[in-house]
């Protein structure tokens, strides 16, 4: 029996509009795991994978029993449009992801079987089911599923893909958040709040090869006992290590001091905007805008870097905001900025409170990219939010002001380096970003 799994891309990351810089590299673990459960549980199982990160998949070279896509919002229609041949081709299609687990009636509609939630359990039942003839519509993930013991993903599944790092080296030590913030899925994509044990991840780390990791969790500081815990673990490991954290690690000094120890040398911290109105509309009351600059000194202090993500057109932000946003990166010093465009997934709480609104003005999944405006701001107009997005990623990269970020740097030798990983990253990714693809 012969499986192909397929991870779709939206237009703007797949392939063919990703810039030379990142056409060859995987950016997710989704198929490494994927292939791991699927191994786990039927070992004799013929598996080819199609990743749309590092190559370009030709759907009539795919033959295979069964067809899986993995696909989230922005390329939900592009796994339709695969599922369709695939099913013209009589051949047996499931969807899993993001997408399917908040809209499994939906998505249903254009395959033979949903998988909504994490695989580990529910894959291997739907092959069995499968190769039983007695394949069900939804496969949901069981409320008391256990995250002991959990298989380690298969990291080599790019060798013959990618020139980049043949190794996934990301891990995934904790599952979802209970925070709660109105534009984020975690809460709602794998039932709570979970935690592998520290004795496993930190098992599953020293297998990796390369010398630095990448932590998937959506937030690795909801538990801090556990992840003080965690740290005190990777210290003999001596590994470098990024993660997505909140802000409440600054407020900890002890936190701080074992992060630097275990090796964490960046943290992705959702400051979402510079105006705590705007912060309280999406219920992330927790993030107090005038800590942020102590709180990214703190991490400095300890050597860790900061990649800063926002949030446009909340609805406290108004055609103000953009400038206030670039003022505050240059003078907090923010090593990385991310910026996204405001965007309520559909199946979540979020969407359906603007939707009575009569906010929503798109209702096309592609445009549901982070980088397309598809509500009605409150502040400012859809043309606006989206001009600013494209004013803030270009400015922030520009030369003169990735030297006003990064100047806190006391080493020279290292302030130059710095300004120049920072100043080819944002050329590089702003002319990924803004292919014209629509």
């Amino acid at each position: 029996m012969k499986i192909a799994l397929i991870m779709v891309k939206s237009k703007v990351y797949a392939f063919k509009n990703r810039s030379m810089f990142f056409n060859k590299m995987s950016d997710s673990l989704t198929l490494g795991m994927l292939h791991a459960i699927i191994k786990n549980a039927f070992e004799d199982i013929e598996i080819e994978l199609y990743d749309e990160t590092v190559e370009i998949v030709k759907k009539e070279d795919i033959d295979a029993d069964l067809i899986g896509i993995s696909a989230i919002t922005p390329c939900i229609n592009r796994a339709y449009e695969y599922a369709r041949y695939f099913k013209n081709k009589n051949k047996t299609v499931f969807i899993g992801g993001v997408h399917a687990t908040l809209n499994p009636d939906e998505v249903k509609k254009h395959c033979d079987s949903v998988v909504v939630g994490l695989a580990n359990e529910t894959l291997p039942a739907l092959i069995k089911d499968f190769c039983e003839g007695k394949l069900q519509d939804i496969y949901c993930q069981s409320s008391g599923m256990s995250f002991e013991n959990m298989v380690f993903p298969t990291r080599n599944i790019y060798e013959a893909k990618s020139f980049f790092g043949d190794e996934l080296n990301m891990v995934q030590a904790t599952f979802g958040c209970m925070n709660m913030c109105g534009f984020c899925v975690q809460p709602y994509v794998c039932l709570g709040h979970h935690k592998r044990p520290v004795q496993d991840v930190v098992k599953e780390i020293s297998q990796i090869q390369d010398g630095y990791v990448e932590f998937y969790d959506p937030n690795l500081a909801k538990d801090k006992d556990y992840l003080k815990e965690l740290c005190k673990a990777l210290i003999p490991l001596k590994k470098k290590w990024f993660a997505p954290m909140t802000i409440s690690v600054c407020y900890d000094d002890e936190l701080l001091s074992l992060l630097s120890k275990a090796g964490c040398c960046e943290v992705l911290i959702g400051f979402e905007s510079v105006s705590q109105e705007s912060v309280k509309s999406i219920n992330k009351k927790f993030n107090t805008v005038e800590d942020y600059k102590n709180c990214v000194k703190k991490l400095h202090d300890n050597n860790i870097k900061v990649m800063g993500s926002f949030v446009l057109g909340l609805d406290g932000d108004d055609g103000n905001s953009f400038k206030k946003i670039l003022d505050f990166v240059n003078e907090a010093h923010i090593d990385f900025v991310r910026y996204t465009i405001n965007t309520p997934y559909p199946g979540t709480p979020y969407f359906e409170e603007l939707k009575r609104q009569n906010r929503i003005i798109n209702t096309c999944w592609d445009f549901y990219d982070c980088r397309h405006c598809v509500i009605q701001p409150a502040l400012m107009t859809k043309e606006e939010l989206e001009k600013g997005y494209d004013y803030l990623w270009h400015k922030t990269y520009s030369l003169k002001n990735v030297i006003k970020r990064l100047n806190y740097n006391q080493s020279k030798l290292k302030f130059l380096k710095q300004v120049i990983i920072n100043f080819v990253f944002g050329v590089v990714y702003n002319r990924m970003m803004f292919k014209k693809y629509y």
